[in-house]
């Protein structure tokens, strides 16, 4: 029995002996890489290996399908994968069979490859391609993947080698696949007037103008937007009209003012809300009747007039970053009429016609009126008339309220 159990032990050893011995014979080994390429207009190319270009360089020929072999071991493979034109990335195939398609005129734009089995734990599988208008891209490894996506770019040549795990790599790597990336455009604010006998204009942005000027046209609606947004929030503005007032606060392209009233817009506020307030500042600035430009407004400031029943011909508005300069002056953005005070009249003063009558109007209600105060023409029930105020206040008559 003690015999049987030490050669039990001895066949254990010879067979973990024989077995690391051959993983370290496959970690030391480079293993041959076998591939080739169907290209535009030759089809199938002859088999290529470790590193030898499949492929094409200059001619401006797409690769259409490849297929890979590791042969002469019992380790593992190799799996891969391709990016083809209209269809995107397709299924993982292995050892030898085809990935990419032939008679359908479609590129290759990108690929992926991985070893399998143990060969995956002892190698690593370096790959690089050429790829249109790039030329060379660096090499990737182990299932990343080379070659490019969102250009429509097509796959020219390959190159693939097998090497030890940990070996350097065959030349840089930095840069194997290249994403295209939409360039973000600059945000920006749309805007269109509703003009006095020419209607809805086209849209301008940034500062634009929208209105006319020295045309007597009024502004009597007004639209805003904002394109290519980078922060949450919104716009919003409102409108003072004529007869009507300021009205409620609107956004998101929907109009303020009216359309088919012709009642003239008067003054304007816009501000900015949400996130995108803490990085923007929205000024603006008008065009008003008898003003001209008045100075540039901000962040929900009127602009315009207020009681001088003037119309808006004319408006700009522009984004800003958060605390640069206005795009000009800010004075006088925004004006109120008020209504000018009658001085009151001197009592000594004498108020006398050509006849040297006395123009003072005295009413019935004991009320005295000067010329051009605010009830003098209208009083008619005049009882008496007077030279002067003082004549006025003596005669027991007081001033108007």
């Amino acid at each position: 029995m003690k015999k049987i159990m030490r050669s039990l032990s001895f066949v254990s050893f010879l067979f973990t002996f024989m077995f690391a011995t051959q993983s370290t014979v496959d970690a030391a080994e480079n293993l041959d890489v076998i591939y080739r390429t169907h290209v535009e207009k030759e089809g199938w190319q002859n088999h290529v290996s470790n590193g030898a270009m499949s492929g094409t360089q200059g001619k401006a020929r797409r690769l259409e399908s490849i297929d890979i072999s590791i042969p002469n071991t019992q380790n593992g493979g190799v799996t891969y994968r391709t990016h083809v034109q209209t269809y995107g990335w397709i299924d993982w195939v292995t050892d030898g069979m085809e990935s990419g398609t032939t008679g359908e005129a479609k590129r290759l734009e990108a690929i992926e490859l991985k070893l399998t089995g143990s060969l995956e734990q002892t190698h690593d599988i370096y790959y690089r391609v050429h790829a249109q208008k790039f030329g060379w891209l660096d090499w990737a490894k182990n299932g990343q993947s080379a070659g490019t996506a969102g250009f429509a770019y097509r796959l020219e040549g390959i190159e693939i080698q097998v090497l030890p795990k940990g070996s350097a790599a065959p030349g840089p790597t930095a840069r194997p696949f290249v994403q295209y990336t939409k360039p973000q455009l600059p945000m920006k604010v749309n805007y269109s007037t509703h003009i006095q006998s020419y209607g809805w204009q086209s849209y301008v942005s940034d500062g634009q103008l929208s209105g006319t000027y020295g045309q007597a046209k009024r502004l009597e609606g007004i639209k805003i937007n904002l394109a290519n947004q980078i922060y949450s929030g919104g716009i919003e503005y409102q409108t003072h009209i004529q007869s009507i007032g300021w009205q409620d606060w609107k956004s998101s392209n929907v109009m303020s003012g009216t359309s088919g009233q012709a009642k003239r817009l008067e003054a304007i506020r816009i501000r900015l809300t949400g996130e995108l307030a803490n990085y923007f500042d929205v000024y603006y600035r008008v065009h008003a009747q008898s003003f001209g430009w008045m100075g540039w407004a901000k962040n929900g400031d009127p602009a315009g007039t207020s009681g001088f029943a003037y119309r808006l011909e004319g408006i700009n508005i522009q984004l800003v970053p958060k605390g640069n300069a206005a795009p000009g002056s800010t004075a006088n953005a925004y004006q109120i009429y008020t209504k000018p005070s009658t001085p009151a009249p001197s009592p000594g003063n004498t108020y006398v016609d050509g006849n040297g009558n006395g123009l003072i109007k005295g009413s019935v209600n004991y009320i005295y009126h000067v010329p051009e105060s605010k009830y003098y023409n209208v009083t008619t029930n005049v009882q008496y008339w007077f030279k002067t105020v003082d004549e006025a206040i003596k005669a027991g008559y007081r001033a108007p309220q």
